[in-house]
């Protein structure tokens, strides 16, 4: 039962970094339509931190995985590398649409 409770704390980790960092994604994303590239960076750049403690939650579950501790997956950690690769693809996006805006606004 511990190593349930572990891995529940683990996937709302992941679940709650990686919502934050598509959430700062999408308000960069915001601001650069509104040509406020500054800022627009600076929110880039805190979704980044919030991904990265996203990648370390999944990490984590990768490692006690790879040990053994345990051999199957369930719903809530499915759920949670769905949350991560969502927030991934978006900040992605998001990152090339405003790259574009700039250059547009540059012309």
């Amino acid at each position: 039962m511990a190593l349930d409770k572990k891995m529940e704390e683990i996937a709302m980790k992941i679940i709650a970094n990686a919502g934050a960092a598509r959430s700062k994604a999408f308000e960069a994303l915001t601001e650069a339509k509104r040509g406020n590239f500054a800022k627009a960076m600076e929110l880039l750049e805190t979704s980044d931190k919030y991904a990265r403690e996203a990648h370390k939650a999944h990490s984590t579950l990768l490692t006690m995985y790879a040990n053994g501790e345990f051999d199957q997956s369930d719903v809530l950690i499915s759920h949670a590398q769905d949350h991560l690769m969502c927030a991934e693809l978006a900040k992605e996006l998001i990152s090339e649409i405003i790259e574009l805006r700039k250059d547009t606004e540059r012309r």
